[in-house]
């Protein structure tokens, strides 16, 4: 095949195209340093970065929601704490009401204590944690207890809140239901108030010994329960944060084993692609400033 000028220039001009891309390509691994950046850099390797990354980001998504529900929990548990230490000061002023030897000035002093303990139940039952009641359910929006004691009957009140923990549906909300019921469909407030009614009778002490107490340890043992079911879900958490954390320090490393450069490697091929490159450039101007009259000559 005939070689004319034309020809030779284009080639000239397409090998050193050719290599200032390579030089350009390099140079954006070295600036980035990334080795795959694009699907046509390497479309394999490309996809598998892309979908470890987008399970990193679901791992750092898990992550934060383990956060926020450890916030919860320790908030539960500090609540638990003083509920169950005002349910032990209740029975111990139930049983000190019983006493027949009280005069109506000491069950009217032991009433007004236990109407203290009402009021602080409710502030406990209220409790607002970054604008969300931790007791108000799927409802959290709303206070799950009125001023008077009565539990706010709100849609989804009784739903637990949950939560994505790495793909796992995880239920950590208390509702007001599972933690101020004593019995069935009665409230600790509604018992306290029934409490405070008797204390105020001439004679309470049949329902203060063999229906207010019975009703007072239920309700102890019910927080029992709770404070039993909140550590349960921190142990729960804690596994499953370990777990993100070592999920997504094993995703990053691939990931950057993946997409990452190697800066030595990376700066040796430039400078060897720069040399090529300039070579290039000497040879293909010496050849290409040589005209037809040159030969003549």
């Amino acid at each position: 095949m005939r070689v004319n000028h034309s020809m030779l220039h284009n080639t000239i001009l397409q090998d050193i195209t050719r290599d200032y891309k390579r030089v350009a390509k390099l140079h954006e691994q070295g600036s980035s340093g990334l080795k795959v950046r694009y699907p046509s850099d390497d479309a394999i390797v490309a996809t598998r970065a892309s979908n470890a990354s987008s399970r990193l980001r679901e791992m750092e998504q898990s992550k934060r929601n383990g956060n926020t529900v450890n916030t919860y929990l320790q908030m539960y548990d500090k609540v638990t704490q003083e509920m169950s230490a005002l349910v032990t000061r209740t029975r111990e002023l139930t049983v000190q009401g019983a006493n027949g030897t009280l005069t109506p000035q000491d069950r009217k002093t032991i009433s007004q204590e236990i109407t203290k303990i009402k009021d602080q139940m409710i502030q406990l039952a209220n409790t607002n944690l970054g604008g969300e009641h931790i007791f108000g359910g799927a409802d959290s929006s709303n206070p799950p207890v009125n001023d008077d004691g009565s539990i706010n009957l709100a849609p989804k009140a009784d739903i637990p809140q949950s939560v994505d923990l790495g793909g796992y549906n995880f239920e950590y909300g208390m509702t007001v239901y599972d933690s101020f019921v004593v019995d069935g469909n009665e409230s600790v407030f509604n018992l306290l108030d029934n409490i405070i009614k008797n204390l105020d009778k001439e004679d309470p002490q049949d329902y203060l010994n063999n229906i207010a107490l019975e009703k007072v340890e239920r309700f102890e043992y019910n927080i029992q329960q709770t404070t039993a079911q909140n550590g349960a879900s921190e142990r729960f958490l804690e596994m499953s944060t370990n777990r993100f954390e070592e999920y997504t320090t094993f995703l990053t490393e691939y990931v950057s084993k993946e997409q990452d450069a190697d800066f030595l490697e990376t700066y040796t091929n430039l400078q060897n692609q720069q040399t090529i490159l300039q070579a290039a450039l000497k040879t293909g101007a010496n050849v290409m400033m040589t005209s037809l009259v040159d030969f003549v000559r």
